[in-house]
């Protein structure tokens, strides 16, 4: 199937060749009056544009003069030199040359609406992609006011709190009395404080009131010295896999603050899961970057919760089984070595965390404090 421009070229180059054959045949004088001349000017112009346009007028001032010469050579009245055929002549081509300026000018601001068009369609879409990211600028903006005053409330009750639970569980777990009864209240009180601890923990990490350390390390060999530790926290009912890459994950980040990362993440990833399931460990490295991807088979959240699962204290848990803690700490390690995290899911479906980190040389960077 030839183009639309191509079929256009053809059907004006047979009426450029109808009308020439019909000048050479009847001449000039038997055709004045006829409008049909100026068909081809019309559809070159509305079809081809403006070289098209002036193209075909110049094949029409040739088609005019072969009518004149036919004229000439038959002895047509008025036409028997050319001199007398010339006023002839001048009529129709100037008929030809007024309807091309009309045309070449309205093609002429056609095309430049059309270019103010393509340039308001671009500088509307730049516009919107700028709005999108002032948006998700002021919302991170937003997430980081919430996480530094979250920070200072944590770092100025954390450290009296810790120091208090520390005297609770030394009295619950150096006591000598032999009254079984009183030795599983204390184990009670023990366990109880010891949760208590892992949660000033975690506030104390969200609050950094102890300095991280940057360090390269391969995420592969570290998630496998978590998976016992993983198996165990969810459980038998949940099946704990890793497919790690071939290729060495190596990240620049708190060693500490990454295993807590992989840990709440399973973490909430084994409350969502009410019976059976699994816990699937993904990483690949690509493009400069090391992927992380956690899923799991449990109930999945619907688009508002997802939007908001990273927020400080954010939780539809119950009071006693979730704090809304343990997805900002990992939002905050992981925005601050570099990266971003992405989640996934929809209600029913389980849930997928994607940790997007640089990828490491490991000959390049040494331990060393983060600012």
């Amino acid at each position: 199937m030839p183009s639309p421009r191509t079929l256009a070229i053809l059907l004006i180059s047979l009426g450029l060749c109808l009308l020439a054959f019909s000048h050479y045949h009847y001449g000039l004088a038997e055709q004045r009056g006829l409008l049909i001349g100026i068909v081809p000017l019309l559809f070159a112009g509305l079809l081809l544009g403006r070289g098209g346009l002036w193209a075909t007028a110049g094949a029409m001032f040739a088609i005019l003069l072969i009518g004149a010469w036919t004229d000439h050579r038959n002895g047509v009245a008025g036409a028997s030199s050319w001199s007398e055929a010339l006023p002839n002549l001048l009529q129709p081509l100037l008929g030809s040359l007024i309807v091309a300026l009309i045309l070449d000018r309205l093609i002429l601001k056609s095309e430049i609406g059309r270019r103010r068009s393509h340039d308001l369609a671009l500088l509307c879409r730049q516009l919107d992609i700028e709005m999108q990211e002032k948006e998700r600028s002021q919302a991170q903006l937003v997430h980081s006011q919430r996480m530094d005053a979250l920070g200072k409330l944590a770092g100025n009750v954390t450290h009296d709190f810790n120091n208090l639970l520390s005297v609770i569980l030394g009295y619950a777990t150096q006591h000598d009395d032999a009254d079984p009864d009183v030795a599983a209240r204390m184990a009670g009180i023990a366990a109880a404080t010891q949760r208590g601890k892992q949660m000033t923990d975690k506030l104390m990490t969200l609050a950094r009131a102890t300095p991280s350390v940057r360090q390269t390390f391969d995420a592969n060999g570290v998630l496998e010295e978590l998976l016992p530790m993983l198996r165990s926290m969810l459980g038998r009912r949940i099946a704990v896999t890793l497919a790690a890459s071939r290729q060495a994950a190596w990240l620049c980040m708190d060693l500490a603050e990454f295993e807590a990362c992989v840990l709440n993440i399973a973490k909430n990833a084994g409350d969502a899961m009410a019976g059976a399931g699994a816990f699937r460990i993904e990483t690949a490295v690509s493009e400069g970057e090391v992927r992380l991807r956690f899923a799991d088979d449990g109930c999945g959240m619907p688009p508002e919760v997802a939007a908001c699962v990273f927020d400080p204290f954010f939780t539809t848990k119950p009071p006693q089984q979730g704090t809304g803690i343990g997805l900002s700490v990992v939002y905050r390690a992981v925005t601050e070595s570099g990266g971003r995290i992405e989640v996934d899911s929809q209600p029913g479906a389980g849930a997928r965390f994607t940790l997007h980190l640089p990828l490491h040389d490991p000959r390049a960077t040494a331990a060393a404090p983060m600012d």
